[in-house]
């Protein structure tokens, strides 16, 4: 159905919308209030015919970064979602350029969050649990990181390997929160506590700040 220029499925109890959704290019108009969709997919990016979106009543609680794609959107709808990225509020006056410009802030704070967190586990880690946090990543040890021990600080090393784990294969499609969480999950699993306390101090204080 790619010539598809306008869908309805409102109403349903949908749970999530297809994959390849983004294969209807010519899609005009997209109607999917009152189902329980809870995110929305990579390839819904896709439609840059799309004018009218209406996914009001549903579970979504982000919205992706790359909604500034869909530049031809005229008329949207999130009302009725538990919404935090961005929050309701940002939302509800139906703007387009107001969510855009709150998504761009959000993703530069959120990456300035993680170079912090980079440098709290740099600063703070062993050397020991540097290397089981490599297991974890699965963040392999190259012969030159092995080489450079003798002569570069641990937390050089360690800001390093964080970087490149960031902008590894495996995590080019990452958002900067799922990177952030993976890092926390591995911390967590190695029993870094007390870095985690520290990581856990900044995001309470990240989240007192309002911008």
């Amino acid at each position: 159905m790619t010539q598809l220029q306008e869908l309805d499925i409102s109403n349903n109890a949908i749970r999530e919308l297809p994959r390849n959704i983004g294969e209807l290019r010519r899609l005009i108009t997209l109607n999917a209030y009152n189902n329980q969709i809870s995110y929305l997919p990579s390839s819904f990016l896709s439609l840059k015919d799309l004018q009218q979106l209406n996914v009001s009543g549903n579970n979504l609680t982000a919205l992706p970064s790359g909604i500034s794609k869909l530049f031809s959107l005229k008329e949207i709808n999130f009302d009725d979602n538990p919404l935090l990225r961005p929050p309701m509020e940002i939302c509800k006056g139906k703007q387009l350029c107001t969510i855009v410009h709150y998504l761009q802030r959000a993703d530069e704070r959120d990456e300035k969050i993680l170079e912090n967190i980079f440098k709290i586990v740099a600063n703070n880690i062993t050397e020991t649990n540097f290397e089981f946090l490599c297991q974890k990543l699965n963040l392999s040890i190259s012969e030159t990181d092995i080489a450079m021990k003798s002569t570069v600080s641990l937390s050089v090393r360690v800001h390093q390997a964080l970087n490149r784990w960031k902008t590894g294969s495996n995590n080019l499609s990452l958002t900067t929160d799922a990177s952030r969480d993976q890092l926390t999950r591995a911390l967590n699993m190695i029993g870094a506590y007390e870095i985690m306390d520290k990581i856990t101090a900044l995001k309470l204080f990240t989240c007192a700040i309002t911008f």
